[in-house]
């Protein structure tokens, strides 16, 4: 994102043409702004850990949607999505799935909810829902350890036998696959008949851009929202479960050209899959996504081992890619002036003054605090003396988990890590 560090979280997530057509349990997941009419009014009331209301965390499900109390506040949610088809298509019990913290049109945020959890009146379940070596901030956090709730003065009636609630079903249209002349007519659609890897026009030019990564395309479209337009494109994009920004794709269709395009990313590494000639224009959400997501000549996860680099006329340093990261490149450790000093390499400017850039290890956070370098903010420095970031690289093993300012920005290999850093920084620290 120009001038910023803003990412998707999940990552994660925004897709355009239905779930259904890719695997058998993506998430259809519908935008609401209240619980009226969904079929859970006998599960309206309080909902707390034991079924103690003089507690919190806290659960209200009310016809004007949810209200949680935790962690000493209060948030009322008045717009969520409620994943239809989480179950699996086929599925018709009472339990509800909702993201009640969506972030936008394309990340429904980092809390999965299920309503008559486990087929049981009066049961909400909170869930993380993630990306690896990602936290919940405190107020999500303590929502989710305190699940289950259960339902304040006892369970909730159990619901009338009937039939289970549907996504909305598709406008009335003719059974012929999804062509370049009838794309108009699947845009906002959860429909399960689109078939975009089945027969017709479009599905074979996919297959015939992609080829052996079709199978990869489908697993990284699991989450999806319904096909967007933007003039002459129609688009989607999503990810596999738990695995935004790493595991994610978007596919755009021009029908001016006739002409498809895709973004694949794996391991947190984009691909695009362009038709010959000149690429196709994103849409302002397909450009969104890239802004927050690993661009093309990231590194793929889980990186790389650290290195030690010759400096002419100076102590080598120590570097390390950075892998599935939307904007860090690099880090270097080196000596200066007798210092132990870390430079960061960005893909893309900030225009802010300082930076937070935290060290995610199995074992605990490290903060550096890091200043600007360069007029284009793209390199990024910080003193490491007295820092703990030193001695913890020299224990640690497995990947650690990076971020900027709270934000997700990829790992980094610590293979290698303990040698590079002894050879860099053996002429001005002590270890």
């Amino acid at each position: 994102m120009k001038g910023d560090f803003g990412r998707k979280s999940r990552p994660w997530v925004v897709v355009a043409w239905a779930v259904a057509l890719l695997t058998p349990v993506g998430a259809v997941a519908l935008p609401l702004t209240s619980l009226k009419d969904q079929g859970l009014d006998a599960a309206f009331g309080s909902y707390a850990p034991r079924g103690d209301c003089a507690r919190e965390p806290r659960i209200t499900l009310d016809e004007t949607g949810f209200t949680f109390r935790a962690d000493g506040r209060m948030l009322q949610s008045r717009r969520f999505e409620r994943a239809f088809s989480y179950m699996g298509p086929s599925y018709e019990g009472i339990s509800a799935v909702f993201f009640p913290f969506p972030v936008s049109n394309s990340n429904f945020g980092p809390v999965i909810m299920i309503v008559n959890a486990d087929e049981k009146p009066g049961l909400i379940r909170l869930e993380a829902d993630v990306a690896p070596g990602q936290r919940l901030d405190p107020f999500h956090g303590a929502l989710t350890r305190a699940a289950p709730y259960l339902r304040c003065g006892g369970a909730a009636k159990a619901p009338p036998s009937r039939p289970a609630d549907k996504a909305p079903s598709a406008p009335a249209r003719a059974s012929a696959p999804p062509d370049w002349g009838n794309l108009s007519s699947f845009v906002d659609d959860y429909s399960a008949n689109i078939a975009l890897f089945g027969a017709g026009p479009i599905a074979a030019a996919i297959r015939a851009q992609l080829g052996g990564k079709t199978t990869a395309l489908q697993k990284n479209l699991s989450v999806a929202t319904p096909l967007k337009r933007q003039g002459s494109a129609f688009y989607l994009s999503g990810n596999a479960p738990h695995q935004g920004g790493m595991e994610q794709a978007y596919v755009l269709l021009d029908t001016s050209r006739r002409a498809v395009q895709v973004g694949l990313w794996e391991r947190g590494k984009l691909s695009v899959y362009s038709p010959p000639g000149r690429r196709l224009a994103p849409p302002a959400d397909i450009q969104t996504l890239l802004n927050n997501s690993p661009p093309e000549d990231a590194v793929a996860a889980p990186g790389t081992p650290w290195e030690v680099v010759p400096v002419q006329r100076r102590p080598p340093m120590a570097y390390v890619d950075v892998a599935a990261s939307p904007n860090i490149k690099s880090f270097s450790l080196f000596c200066d002036n007798g210092r132990p000093m870390i430079s960061m390499l960005l893909n893309r400017p900030s225009t802010r003054p300082s930076v937070t850039v935290t060290w995610n290890f199995a074992r605990g956070l490290v903060n550096i605090p890091m200043s600007r370098g360069n007029g284009e903010g793209t390199f990024w420095q910080a003193n490491l003396t007295g820092s703990p970031l030193l001695p913890t690289l020299l224990r640690q093993s497995g990947p650690v988990y990076l971020r900027i300012n709270g934000q997700m920005e990829g790992e980094a290999s610590l293979v290698g890590a303990s040698a590079a850093v002894r050879t860099a920084l053996g002429s001005c620290q002590r270890f």
